[in-house]
């Protein structure tokens, strides 16, 4: 790639790395206090590149969840990346698989934002998107690591942090109130959470009220749309 290519994506990467620096050093502490090794921290920001499910697994290990119950949480939390990467593809169509594959596994919710508004005019290219999705990758990588050093050097009460994780989950929820249909899954969710929580007294309930709360969403949305096609017919 040519250096304009590489500088022009750097730079329009810098905002979110500089977010990302700061979030990922809290996910390095809050991994590394939960159990896990600086190699395990790098390995799943490296493989996993999964931020708030990052956070998310973090907080299940130390409460003692089950590995399924993990997996299945991450799986549905980083469901969004399907629609965001289905989004942006006509964008890289003309590009080879190996680009492919390595686009989708660097795209990120804030990369995402960028590429896709910067695509909406006639200069940005696949190359710069792919050198802004490498950027933040490695940042979000290095400062993890950064952030498991750091744990294994120093006692740092993590408590704040769990506060600062239910904050972000509750940013992220309210982010996706963009319909009525999203605000009524919402209200199922959390009411199903706490319900099955009481009933079950296991973690699965939160993977139970996730996916049945997905299925509320479709449901109105699905019926949302055919209502629209009827009121057009």
């Amino acid at each position: 790639m040519k250096n304009d290519t590489v500088l022009s994506g750097m730079r329009a990467g810098l905002p979110i790395m500089a977010s990302y620096l700061a979030l990922g050093i809290a996910c390095g502490i809050v991994l590394y206090d939960a159990g896990f090794s600086v190699l395990a921290i790098f390995l799943m920001s490296a493989l996993v590149y999964a931020g708030a499910a990052q956070f998310l697994a973090g907080s299940m290990v130390a409460f003692g969840a089950a590995v399924p119950s993990i997996i299945l949480m991450v799986f549905f939390l980083n469901l969004r990346h399907i629609l965001m990467s289905a989004s942006i593809s006509k964008y890289v169509k003309n590009k080879p698989m190996s680009f492919l594959g390595l686009f989708g596994h660097t795209l990120s919710d804030e990369s995402f934002g960028i590429n896709y508004s910067r695509f909406q005019g006639d200069d940005w290219t696949a190359n710069e998107a792919l050198i802004t999705n490498l950027f933040n990758y490695s940042a979000w990588s290095l400062s993890t690591v950064l952030g498991g050093i750091i744990g294994s050097q120093f006692t740092i009460n993590t408590l704040i942090m769990n506060y600062a994780l239910i904050a972000m989950f509750i940013c992220m929820m309210v982010m996706q109130f963009v319909s009525k249909a999203h605000i009524i899954a919402g209200i199922v969710s959390v009411v199903l959470s706490v319900l099955f929580t009481v009933v079950l007294k296991h973690n699965i309930a939160l993977v139970i009220a996730t996916v049945l709360a997905s299925f509320v969403g479709y449901y109105l949305e699905k019926r949302s749309a055919e209502e629209g096609v009827k009121a057009n017919d």
